[in-house]
């Protein structure tokens, strides 16, 4: 990766998480307003659409569909990666299937699929009722996962379950403290408290930085260059036969 190339992705990257940082912030304040102020202050329709187009824990908003966004960069980043793997002589499947996992946790983070669980436990009280279902398949597929990821390439392997740790931390352990704090309810009414604004923050900070450290690692493992005969494409591991010469063309 040449000095350029790296600089421009450090800049991407730092661009990337300060968006992420200012519209979870800007979220999380506006919804606690909402929730907090009578209706009939004046500006309070303004405040209600900015909260509702950017609050963490809602559906179908513009969090959601950026946060579903970097989720599936990590997934077709993998696939490329997966391809130019095959085509430098090393195994892709690995890569390629971890991609699908990535694309259907961006499908999961903008449909809020996890949510659905709660059906099939609708006499949980204790916090969310689709952590129930949710940790015990969250532990399996991480074993699954690493059973899958023991064939890639090392270094990529330790920064993915770093940036998997640290996602899991929000998705998982911070989530479920906040559904302590409000008793398992799914109603703006117990979510409006400041405490769970605050676990809110923290639980989705975790996830996005998860998702950025794990968009990072992959898009370090690709190396993309311009040259007289197009773009070529090859991974940072490819061994002998990537020094032999056999990169990916995209003319």
């Amino acid at each position: 990766m040449s000095r350029d190339e790296g600089a421009g992705r450090r800049r991407f990257l730092w661009i990337t998480a300060v968006v992420l940082a200012a519209m979870l912030l800007i979220g999380l304040i506006f919804h606690y307003l909402r929730e907090n102020i009578d209706s009939s202050v004046p500006g309070w329709g303004v405040l209600s659409g900015a909260a509702s187009m950017l609050y963490a824990d809602g559906e179908a908003n513009l969090w959601a569909w950026i946060s579903g966004l970097l989720l599936a960069g990590v997934g077709v980043v993998l696939c490329v990666i997966g391809l130019n793997a095959r085509n430098e002589g090393e195994t892709g499947l690995s890569y390629v299937v971890l991609g699908a996992v990535g694309l259907e946790m961006s499908a999961d983070e903008i449909a809020q699929l996890h949510e659905k669980f709660a059906r099939f436990t609708p006499g949980a009280t204790f916090t969310f009722a689709w952590l129930t279902i949710g940790v015990p398949l969250a532990i399996v597929a991480g074993i699954v996962v690493l059973w899958i990821a023991r064939s890639i390439d090392r270094r990529l392997r330790r920064r993915l379950i770093v940036a998997g740790i640290v996602y899991l931390l929000g998705a998982v352990g911070v989530e479920a403290i906040s559904g302590i704090v409000v008793g398992g309810q799914q109603d703006d009414l117990a979510r409006a408290s400041l405490e769970y604004h605050v676990l809110l923050g923290i639980e989705e900070g975790f996830e996005a930085t998860g998702a950025l450290l794990a968009f990072a690692a992959v898009l370090y493992a690709l190396s993309i260059e311009r040259t007289a005969a197009g773009i070529v494409m090859r991974t940072g591991f490819g061994g002998a036969s990537a020094a032999r010469g056999h990169p990916r063309h995209i003319d």
